[in-house]
């Protein structure tokens, strides 16, 4: 039996990431979970910020973000960035978080994050409380040690943090089960 639930902002996993803006000291963590790939030429990703958060100042001043995927290990760091204001905490220090300058942005990646994307603003949309940012990726950076012997990326060895809405809770990535596009080709409908 189902049970139906209204409107509700469902659908899990997440990415639990970590949106920098801003350039130099002035650049500031978000934990952000409204978050996904919206497009592949060009690979885009969008947002999706509260029209009061500081870091969508910092968006709209320099038309340029990173998306840093965290490890689960860092899950109280992740969960912090998200409950205080950039506004009165340097993040970065608080955190304990290192920045490390884009190669395509001028808004720095976090270098303990083992995924980090560097995007620009193509456009912003109002959804009444909620702004979506839509970004192109520029640049794609991953630590060397999460690429596995054929240059592929090794999901376990990234180890990424995911997030849970509503019941709003942290989990880490369970086994592979099957490679895209290839587990679907065995499958055969019994009748």
């Amino acid at each position: 039996m189902k049970i139906q639930l209204k409107d509700k902002d469902i659908l899990f996993p997440t990415p639990s990431a970590l949106v920098v803006s801003g350039v130099g000291d002035a650049s500031n963590i978000l934990t952000v979970a409204w978050i996904g790939i919206v497009g592949s030429k060009p690979p885009a990703i969008s947002i999706s910020l509260h029209k009061n958060r500081h870091t969508l100042s910092l968006i709209r001043q320099t038309q340029e973000f990173t998306v840093n995927i965290p490890r689960r290990s860092d899950f109280e760091k992740v969960d912090y960035c998200g409950i205080v204001s950039g506004k009165t905490v340097n993040k970065f220090i608080a955190a304990g978080f290192s920045r490390i300058d884009g190669q395509k942005v001028k808004v720095p990646i976090i270098k303990e994050c083992p995924l980090n994307l560097e995007c620009k603003v193509l456009r912003e949309i109002d959804m009444s409380d909620w702004i979506l940012i839509i970004g192109e990726i520029l640049e794609v950076n991953i630590d060397a040690d999460c690429l596995d012997d054929n240059g592929k990326i090794s999901v376990a060895k990234a180890d990424p943090l995911v997030y849970i809405p509503t019941v709003r809770e942290y989990w880490s990535i369970g086994k592979k089960l099957g490679d895209s596009f290839k587990a679907g080709k065995n499958y055969r409908e019994i009748t």
